[in-house]
């Protein structure tokens, strides 16, 4: 390649690269065109609190946005010139219900700039592959980062990254082990997960092979709750348990986790166990920006009870850093 292509390139990967800039009322960070316009993914954060994440053409909001307005609505879908662009007979707006996704190294890569979950005309997500003119927009997601005392996920940090940068409340959760030290887990997850403030609460993934959890329930539950005590000392917030319906039902209720909050899976129908805040309704779901199936997940109230439930009970301040694990 000669000189002279080389510069060039090297020019345009530079515009491309994300910037930041004040301009009239708000802050851009993103993607900029050569001649300094907004174009490409970027986030635009206005002076009157309203935030959009999403794309842009010379500097008007164009294809896939979500605007987050300071009362707590949202628009979300497809943006022409600057302007939300609502489909014909939608009978929804975003935010009234609440989804969210779960995931991990089996959804490979994540194109985080592209998600969205199609619905029907009222709102609710499809649990399967169908298509639709309208869309519900992803706004929480909740990620592996541990499992026992020697597995990280691979794809963990760039999903914990990825989506902040694109405005997703994140989560991460920690599989339990019930063939490793528990207080080795719990020093294990906290080296490897850096939650945040604005970040859901640590979550312990509960789904022990049955017939564990069956022969020596009370170990089980013992180790859960050293590992929800501990985790809690150290974040500041009570972190939410993951479960099955039926674990809950037939070994969780009435112990001592039963005052915790809990992400329960149930497919088909809602949860009938208390203190259920998320609700996994499928493990089949498809998702735009994801190339494979997917646990998508519904929060137990609209957006405004979503950003209430974080601010109440998601982290708060920044624990003290320690030493990642090995």
């Amino acid at each position: 390649m000669c000189l002279v292509a080389v510069l060039l390139s090297a020019v345009a990967a530079d515009a491309a690269a994300p910037r930041e800039v004040r301009r009239g009322s708000g802050v851009y960070v993103g993607e900029m065109s050569e001649s300094g316009k907004y174009h490409g993914y970027g986030v635009c954060r206005y002076d009157n609190g309203n935030v959009y994440y999403g794309y842009w053409k010379n500097d008007f909001k164009e294809g896939l946005g979500r605007m987050v307005y300071a009362d707590g609505t949202i628009e979300f879908g497809t943006w022409s010139r600057g302007r939300y662009v609502k489909p014909r007979g939608m009978k929804f707006r975003a935010g009234k219900r609440v989804y969210g996704i779960d995931v991990s190294k089996y959804q490979k890569t994540i194109r985080w700039t592209q998600l969205s979950l199609s619905a029907d005309a009222r709102g609710v997500v499809f649990a399967g592959k169908k298509k639709s003119q309208y869309v519900q927009p992803v706004l929480f997601a909740l990620m592996k980062s541990t499992e026992g005392v020697t597995v990280r996920d691979p794809q963990f940090a760039r999903n914990f990254r990825e989506a902040r940068r694109c405005g997703v409340v994140r989560g991460a959760y920690h599989f339990l082990s019930t063939t490793s030290d528990v207080d080795e887990q719990v020093r294990f997850f906290i080296a490897n997960t850096p939650l945040e403030p604005g970040d859901f609460p640590p979550v312990l993934d509960l789904e022990v092979p049955e017939k564990a959890i069956r022969e020596h329930t009370e170990k089980v539950i013992a180790m859960a709750l050293r590992w929800l005590v501990l985790v809690e000392k150290h974040y500041g917030v009570k972190p939410v348990i993951y479960t099955y319906e039926r674990y809950y039902k037939e070994y969780l209720r009435g112990t001592a986790l039963e005052g915790y909050d809990y992400w329960i899976a149930r497919y088909g129908k809602k949860p009938d166990a208390r203190h259920w805040e998320v609700w996994q309704f499928t493990e089949k779901g498809v998702c735009k920006g994801i190339d494979h199936r997917v646990d998508i997940d519904l929060f137990r109230g609209d957006f405004k009870k979503f950003r209430d439930y974080i601010a109440r009970k998601g982290i708060k301040v920044r624990p003290k850093a320690r030493s990642k694990s090995k």
